[in-house]
């Protein structure tokens, strides 16, 4: 049992992150969530990428990646618009302020993750995938 109870206090602690940068985002005065944020990331590190584009590199579906996409425009922070070869493409660019958003609000836990996640060893990542399968496996068990 109290392998049980680490694991779900591991689960808290990873939750609390998630919740902690968002209040930190509220309390800064930026007007943007981390998932938001992450989109300003991929944008102003591919200029001119699509919707779609986005939707695959941050494992969205394209309505969701196309909603984060009308959020930001509306708050001034990236540019969409037709691709002059395929209307049926949206292509989005960074704004002056949502360059100045990325480069002033402090990275997130999922960025952070992925930065540290990049300087692990093979070993380490490979028993953090197993061990999110396990865990995955044991959320999606039958009751």
């Amino acid at each position: 049992m109290d392998e049980i109870v680490q694991i779900l206090h591991l689960l808290q602690e990873y939750d609390n992150a998630r919740k902690e940068y968002e209040k930190l985002l509220r309390q800064g005065g930026w007007k943007v969530t981390g998932p938001q944020l992450g989109v300003l990331r991929i944008v102003g590190a591919n200029p001119g990428i699509c919707i779609s584009e986005l939707a695959d590199k941050m494992h969205l579906h394209v309505t969701t990646a196309e909603g984060y996409a009308k959020r930001l425009l509306k708050l001034g922070y990236i540019t969409l618009e037709e691709d002059r070869e395929d209307r049926r493409r949206k292509i989005m660019r960074s704004t002056p302020q949502g360059m100045d958003i990325v480069k002033k609000v402090p990275p997130g836990f999922k960025y952070l993750l992925v930065q540290n996640l990049s300087q692990a060893g093979a070993e380490d990542k490979e028993a953090i995938l197993r061990g999110l399968s396990y865990l995955i496996h044991y959320l999606k068990e039958k009751r």
